[in-house]
């Protein structure tokens, strides 16, 4: 019987939130869809075979809200099932930070590359997102 390892992205817990949502900052040249791309090495997960190591889907940016979509499929590290969550999100410094709920802290991002049509962000050590337009 073939073990299933599922990375769990989706509890991730960050730190901070912004003090007043309504001044966070959402760049407006993030707005739109983008089309996303979760990879992680081989590597980092030893013993672990028979596993996929990258999954697609999709972040949604608003002027107040983020939906992030992962389509999961069977044997993906990250989730076996398609998931979709929205949430309000803002910018800071050199990190995308994700908000549950005001004040509930969701998860952060780091952004190690940003051009017109292409950002990079890195969640962990291991997990890196490209997002493409």
């Amino acid at each position: 019987m073939k073990k299933l390892f599922f990375i769990p992205f989706i509890v991730v817990i960050a730190c901070g939130s912004p003090s007043n949502e309504k001044t966070a900052n959402r760049p407006s040249e993030w707005h739109g869809e983008w089309l996303a791309e979760w990879e992680t090495p081989p590597e980092s997960y030893p013993g672990i075979e028979d596993m996929e190591f990258y999954m697609n889907g999709s972040f949604r940016f608003t002027a107040d809200s983020l939906t992030v979509t992962a389509n999961g499929y069977p044997d993906c590290i990250f989730n076996v099932d398609t998931l979709s969550h929205t949430q309000s999100w803002y910018v800071s410094s050199d990190s995308l930070f994700l908000v549950n709920e005001p004040g509930s802290p969701g998860m952060t991002y780091r952004v190690a590359s940003k051009s017109e049509d292409r950002i990079k962000l890195q969640l962990m050590d291991d997990i890196f997102v490209t997002l493409t337009k």
